[in-house]
């Protein structure tokens, strides 16, 4: 047989089972002609634009340069309360652990703690032969591996001290001798939910650097220049409103719009999304520069950086202009674009020596860079290893993130009779409504009804809910043609689609048989409306979480199977992955879902960030969820409803362990017990072949 051929039978045996010994397929359970796969990025869009013609037209109102000030100093207030509380200066104990002589300058191996314990590794070019004190000049790299070894900041270093200037090149964390880029996802997803910012630490670790540079006895303290290209384009941008020390700042292929990015259809990292920040009218891409007028500002783009549209350059440009405008400086402000894609090349380099120099009033015998030979990344090295982590008392970001989450992490009282589990309810309704940042009042869902078709004994009945505009919610409803039907509903919800039920046949035949209804859903950005986008960082932008969206799904589902035609009298939720959160979340604000079973859910958010790398990332980002609750707080308001836990999931995705779940589930038990409803509440470990009965048996 022609292995195609074989390819396609086995591809059709996969997507079809037997239910009532008629075969039940994928293509059964598919509601939209075409798939929607665009449903969610023109959904956050349009919000994104919506967001944007409110920043727009709050910039078009300023005039003067009092205007403008008043909004910078509302844009500094942002960015610290986002970034949160930065630490006390503490001792730098600065090292110098090596040196590199040349003709004309020296290279100094650098270490500093920006926080004790805390290790920045660096090195310093100073020059000879040229009286002092210099013009300083910080460099912070973007995501290159080798950090301040990278080859155009080596030339950049040479090519400045050369002219004059003292040059700090700093690893920023996660790169050189600060481990690895992973860094930034690892610890940008715990310190989100542990209700900290890993831009906390980055731009303290930069303030610290330009502490290390005035303390220099070679460096004239007014006159520190900044620049960096990608990741350092934004520090560059976002550390002014933390500094005011910064005389001229250079962000290099960085700065932009973030609207112009959204409808590029671009992403971001961790470190540089402030949640709700749209909401709020600012652009942490853009608006942090205005805090720079009225000192000397370039921004050095180019015309094919993929990652920065030129229009979104040029649209913050005009704004920036009548900024500095507003205060009779026009000149100290300017925007270059080059014909090159997203580098820091020879060209733009220069160009920044221009810009600093003219500024900064130093004497530059040449703008062009000499030919020079850089040095090995191990030379440059300030540690023997080449990882501050192998120093003595040298601290990690996670443990950082742990002394925050051990200080602020949300400690809760015994929660054991009936008016307290009340009392439970009714705080949780509000906290969870705060974490989501969403009000779940009034959720009046549309539905549309396909035409019905039956598939031997079973019946299906196709609907599209509409929760809100812009978003659909593909579902079918189950049930036998041949049985008496009962007036309750099995929900099922799955993290990837309600297709997934087709492997669980040996459960929904047992049920349909019984009399059981199943309504399958797909939440928004899942199944047939998949992707979500969450990976772009727009919904934590915009200050509406995909977990909340999806949440509001779940209740949006209920209200309409109690209220609608259909008329279900009892709803019980089968969740499985991240949709048995988004369940459990929902029973925790609505009383309409009388049981639950939950299937490998994560077992806290605590276990996110304990683990050394989650695996769970952009779907659990609620920021501070931990200084507020738990999971635990969430399955006690679920009291006293029946919930069975299986095979709960660590923030590494792995299985729990027997004590992991245990001390969770005591505490939720404690709560049943409480009410007198002990045996509606289990967590357990369930063998793969037992699965099917027991689920069967809490759905009955």
């Amino acid at each position: 047989m022609h292995a195609f051929v074989k390819l396609v039978l086995t591809s059709l045996c996969l997507q079809t089972v037997v239910i009532g010994q008629i075969p039940l397929s994928e293509k059964d359970l598919t509601v939209l002609g075409v798939p929607a796969d665009t449903m969610m990025r023109s959904y956050l869009t349009n919000i994104v634009d919506l967001q944007f013609v409110r920043r727009d037209s709050i910039l078009s109102t300023f005039r003067s340069a009092k205007d403008w000030d008043a909004h910078a100093h509302t844009i500094r207030d942002s960015m610290i309360s986002w970034t949160g509380t930065l630490p006390k200066r503490t001792p730098l104990n600065a090292r110098v652990t090596g040196r590199i002589e040349k003709a004309d300058y020296v290279i100094e191996r650098t270490i500093f703690e920006s926080r004790p314990g805390f290790l920045v590794s660096a090195n310093l070019y100073l020059p000879k032969n040229i009286k002092g004190p210099h013009p300083a000049h910080l460099n912070v790299i973007g995501h290159a591996q080798d950090g301040k070894a990278n080859e155009r900041y080596q030339r950049m270093s040479i090519a400045q001290v050369k002219n004059g200037f003292v040059v700090l090149t700093m690893d920023l964390l996660g790169q050189g001798e600060r481990g690895k880029l992973s860094t930034h996802k690892i610890i940008g997803t715990q310190a989100f939910i542990s209700g900290t910012h890993i831009f906390n630490i980055m731009v303290w670790d930069a303030i610290r650097a330009i502490d290390y540079l005035v303390s220099r006895p070679e460096v004239d303290p007014e006159r520190i220049c900044m620049t960096g290209s990608s990741g350092g384009g934004m520090m560059t941008t976002y550390i002014l409103p933390f500094d005011d020390r910064i005389k001229v700042a250079v962000p290099t292929c960085n700065p932009n719009t973030w609207s112009y990015r959204v409808h590029a259809n671009l992403a971001t990292d961790h470190e540089q999304v402030f949640f709700g920040a749209f909401e709020s009218s600012i652009d942490p891409r853009s608006d942090p520069l205005f805090v720079q007028v009225p000192k000397p500002l370039l921004i050095n783009a180019t015309t094919d950086d993929n990652l920065n549209p030129p229009r979104g350059v040029w649209d913050l440009s005009t704004w920036l202009y009548k900024s500095y405008a507003a205060h009779n400086v026009p000149e100290k402000f300017t925007t270059t674009m080059i014909k090159a894609g997203h580098d820091y090349n020879q060209e733009q380099r220069e160009i920044t020596y221009a810009w600093m120099s003219r500024w900064t009033a130093a004497t530059v015998p040449s703008f062009s860079e000499e030919k020079i030979t850089i040095e090995r990344e191990e030379d440059l090295w300030a540690t023997q290893a080449g990882s501050v982590f192998h120093e003595p008392g040298s601290r990690e970001a996670k443990e950082l993130v742990l002394d925050y989450l051990s200080d602020r992490q949300a400690r809760w009282e015994k929660i054991d009779t009936e008016t307290a589990v009340e009392d439970h309810k009714s705080k949780m309704t509000a906290l969870v409504e705060e974490v989501l940042n969403m009000n779940f009042e009034n959720v009046h869902p549309i539905c549309d009804f396909l035409d019905r078709r039956r598939v031997g004994d079973v019946e299906i009945r196709p609907f599209v809910l509409t929760p809100e505009s812009g978003i659909l919610l593909p579902g079918v409803l189950l049930h036998s043609a041949t049985t008496a039907v009962k007036r309750d509903m099995i929900l099922y919800l799955h993290e990837k689609g309600k297709q997934e039920l087709l492997e669980d046949a040996d459960v929904v035949e047992g049920m349909l048989d019984d009399g059981h209804s199943f309504c399958l859903v797909d939440l928004r950005g899942m199944g047939e409306t998949s992707p979500d986008m969450a990976d772009k960082f727009w919904d934590f932008l915009i200050g509406k979480p995909i977990f909340g969206q999806r949440v509001k799904d779940v209740l949006a589902i209920v209200t309409w199977l109690k209220d609608s035609v259909v008329e279900t009298r009892d709803i019980k939720l089968w969740g499985v992955g991240m949709c048995a959160l988004y369940g459990a979340f929902a029973g925790a604000i609505s009383d309409d879902v009388a049981g639950f079973v939950f299937e490998e859910p994560l077992l806290s958010f605590e276990s996110v960030v304990k683990v050394t790398e989650p695996k769970f990332n952009h779907e659990v980002l609620l920021p501070g969820v931990l200084e507020k609750f738990d999971l635990t707080q969430i399955y006690q308001a679920l009291c006293p409803q029946s919930v069975l836990v299986m095979n709960p999931l660590l923030g590494d995705k792995l299985h729990a362990d027997g004590a992991r779940m245990e001390r969770i589930s005591s505490e939720v038990l404690r709560t049943y017990r409480g009410s007198g409803r002990q045996e509606f509440w289990n967590m357990s470990h369930v063998p793969s072949d037992e699965r099917g009965k027991i689920i069967s048996e809490w759905l009955d």
